[in-house]
């Protein structure tokens, strides 16, 4: 669909059905804050590497890496709470709401203070640098930042259901805004300190730990004060006999997730462990150049999560039909796109990080591929998480993961294929995921 009638759709009244309505808002108002998410996005790339040098900026890139295997708790029972609020948004059951929002908020707090404890722990004992396969001349301080940088991580968790109740009420921009707000914040601290902070991975640590708890800090606030005051989290509501709801299928999601990690945001542990950390930094810069491709694949594909959900819910199977006809015609563009950000990535390389790093062809094409596999596959995830039938895809993804390591493995060690390992084992993932999926969609159909 053209741009152009798109807008048109939206502003003539009774063109479209205001659940189709909603996403288009959504993805009008996502493709500006992504858009300019993803120009900040790549300027913290040379501006970090003004903060440290080559080795230094690996080292970072592991780190990050790390932190998002944890992403996935705040993620697993928020799209609990997520899936259970889109009936509330249609009912109006504040009482209820309330509970289950308060409820998570108090899971939250006790997981992030066990993780908490469990990373003191363990910075105690375990050397990083050393598990990580992380070469650097102050083990001990990287040891120290990457500890900071996973309790930082932690005490995120207790804020960041607030995304769950935007993402249920539909309001996937939203959460764009707080990320771009976020962005911001790390870019100007960065670019205004240059002539005041040290240059160290340790400012840098600093920066990127407390500006999401500030920023999400005071969205929360302003946001439970003026738009959801009804369904405040409040000590008295807090039910934990709503906790077995929230953690079964939370509990899938959690195991999904998991997975996720290991298969889409673990390759720069992976190269770090079989290669060094000196190898990470061409991958990462490989990486988020074409993951342009699943963040802009991710603007349309957001909020369709609690649309299908409300569709399953009323039984629309025509509309879910439909639009994900329409979710592959466009995932077809987005393959034709990338080819062309294939042809032009080494001059865009040299324009961006200068000669810092070399980014060989053959990882540039199997990155291609691989984000080409996962917005097809994006497509029919997000209709069955949806609709919370999600029991096959956990048993399929835990033989599968087994299969992965084993495959991933291979080819760092046996075949010796590289940084590349990663993007290929991971589109072969993608594909197998992408027939199961399809597969179930077909028997969630059948069943409306």
């Amino acid at each position: 669909m053209k741009p152009g009638s798109l807008l048109a759709k939206i502003n003539r009244p009774g063109s479209i059905d205001a659940r189709s309505l909603l996403i288009y808002k959504n993805v009008v108002q996502s493709v500006v804050v992504k858009g300019v998410g993803i120009l900040i996005g790549f300027l913290t790339i040379p501006l970090t590497l003004g903060y440290i040098n080559i080795q230094d900026f690996g080292i970072w890139m592991t780190v990050t890496f790390l932190t998002s295997w944890f992403s996935l708790i705040d993620v697993s029972f928020g799209n609990g709470l997520r899936n259970k609020l889109v009936v509330f948004f249609n009912t109006g059951d504040v009482q209820t709401a309330r509970a289950y929002v308060s409820t998570l908020y108090a899971l939250s707090t006790c997981i992030a203070l066990l993780l908490i404890a469990l990373f003191v722990v363990i910075g105690h004992y375990v050397q990083w640098t050393s598990v990580l396969n992380i070469q650097s001349p102050e083990p001990r301080q990287v040891n120290g930042i990457i500890t900071y940088t996973l309790i930082s991580f932690s005490v995120q968790l207790i804020l960041k259901p607030i995304n769950s109740i935007l993402f249920a009420d539909q309001k996937a921009a939203w959460v764009g805004w707080i990320l771009l707000l976020t962005n911001a914040l790390i870019v100007a601290v960065i670019y205004l300190g240059a002539s005041t902070f040290d240059k160290s991975l340790s400012v840098i640590a600093h920066v990127y730990n407390l500006a999401p708890l500030m920023v999400l800090g005071l969205v929360s606030v302003y946001l439970f004060q003026y738009v959801y005051p009804e369904i405040a989290p409040r000590f008295t509501d807090i039910d934990f006999s709503l906790s077995y709801e929230l953690v079964n299928l939370g509990g899938k999601f959690f195991i999904l997730q998991l997975i996720s990690i290991l298969v889409f945001t673990s390759g720069g542990l992976f190269i770090s462990y079989f290669l060094g950390s000196a190898s990470v930094g061409p991958y990462s810069i490989a990486s988020k150049y074409f993951s342009v491709i699943t963040i802009l694949h991710g603007i349309l594909i957001t909020p369709y999560w609690s649309a299908f959900t409300d569709a399953y819910v009323k039984h629309d199977k025509v509309w879910i039909r439909q639009t994900l006809r329409q979710l592959n015609r466009i995932s077809v563009g987005m393959t034709l796109l990338a080819g062309v950000m294939l042809l032009a990535a080494n001059p865009i390389f040299r324009l961006w990080v200068g000669t810092n790093f070399t980014v060989s062809t053959a990882l540039s094409l199997s990155l291609m591929i691989y984000v080409v596999s996962f917005v097809f596959l994006s497509n029919y995830n997000s209709l069955i998480n949806g609709t919370g039938k999600i029991g096959l895809l956990v048993y399929v993804s835990l033989v599968g993961v087994v299969l992965y390591a084993c495959l991933i493995t291979a080819l760092f060690r046996w075949f010796e294929v590289g940084p590349s390992s990663v993007a290929i084992a991971g589109t072969i993932w993608n594909v197998s995921m992408l027939l199961v999926c399809r597969a179930e969609y077909k028997k969630i159909m059948y069943a409306l």
